[in-house]
């Protein structure tokens, strides 16, 4: 079980510790990120631009998320509140370079023809209808359907309105 000291840096450490902790911190960022992208759980609440979630609840969702993974379990509960945060927000990083988050929702407007149904969805403001359509149409890949979680509603209006 990762514990909350084995995840907290000190300026005392050896370079040994160092080096694990890294490797503990990479580990929980995987294992953290996967929830987000890959499975339900949501980074930004549903106002406009769009906030954070409470870190908690976050957390609390990507434990239940990794039910099957007692030592994933394990350190997410370790991070810090502020570890966690920061790797939502890579989180968000990582589905536009690796993920390719505009160019899988530029295939659902042009190759799935919803580029008229997101611009009236957005001109609504009816985000989760645009989150719910999105993924609808990803549901095939299981990599991109849930991509739009980690992401706020102020990044999906560029999205579209780059269309």
């Amino acid at each position: 079980m990762a514990s909350k000291a084995v995840l907290t840096w000190d300026p005392k450490m050896q370079e040994k510790d160092i080096g694990l902790l890294e490797l503990v911190l990479d580990e929980t960022f995987v294992n953290f990120s996967w929830c987000i992208w890959h499975e339900n759980v949501r980074s930004f609440d549903n106002n406009y631009p769009g906030a954070v979630r409470d870190i908690n609840t976050i957390r609390n969702e990507a434990i239940a998320a990794q039910s099957g993974n007692s030592h994933a379990q394990d350190l997410i509960r370790a991070a810090s509140n502020e570890q966690l945060l920061q790797m939502v927000y890579q989180t968000q990083a990582r589905v536009y370079s690796e993920f390719q988050l505009v160019g899988n929702f530029r295939w659902v407007a042009y190759h799935e023809g919803q580029r008229d149904q997101f611009r009236l969805l957005l001109s609504q403001k009816n985000f989760n209808a645009i989150r719910d359509l999105y993924s609808g149409k990803q549901n095939h890949n299981p990599n991109t359907r849930h991509l739009l979680n980690a992401v706020s509603n102020r990044d999906i209006e560029v999205i579209i309105n780059a269309l």
